[in-house]
């Protein structure tokens, strides 16, 4: 390939700055190929740029080469990062999922008793029961003793 075309090729899946640089005094070139990546992806090695300084001549018989490896690399890196952030979409979307159950069942409402209990209504004495204690008594509803706990259905009749 030539070097436009790997060029070409590196640039479909980042925009590049080129940046080249001379040195007279040594007569070698440095070459910068600067990525900055399309994607959103949070991979830092997506924008590590190549760094080459090598004269001329050794540019125009490697820099092709040079720019198909690092294509290749920065590829299998993308590869790499779309493949993690799939992976961690998908754990995400599970642990979302597990909390949604776990909240599901915290709000379900705790099972009650198979009996309900009935009631007890408060009493208060009236004019007719003032004077007659035991005929008061017989007409109330039966009134829970110390010993009935919250789990316990059992009245205690004669107290």
């Amino acid at each position: 390939m030539t070097m436009f075309k790997e060029l070409y090729e590196l640039a479909t899946s980042a925009a590049l700055t080129m940046v080249i640089s001379a040195d007279e005094k040594s007569g070698r070139m440095t070459i910068n190929v600067v990525p900055k990546p399309k994607m959103d992806v949070d991979e830092p090695a997506l924008t590590k740029a190549l760094s080459l300084t090598a004269t001329p001549d050794e540019f125009d018989a490697e820099f092709v080469g040079v720019l198909k490896g690092y294509r290749e690399v920065r590829q299998s890196l993308v590869e790499q990062a779309e493949a993690t952030q799939e992976v961690l979409q998908a754990a995400k979307a599970a642990s979302a999922k597990k909390a949604g159950e776990a909240m599901t069942k915290a709000v379900k409402p705790a099972p009650q008793a198979a009996a309900p209990k009935a009631p007890v209504k408060a009493q208060t004495d009236t004019a007719d029961d003032l004077g007659d204690d035991d005929a008061g008594a017989a007409g109330r509803a039966p009134q829970p003793s110390a010993a009935t706990t919250a789990d316990s259905a059992s009245y205690d009749l004669f107290g």
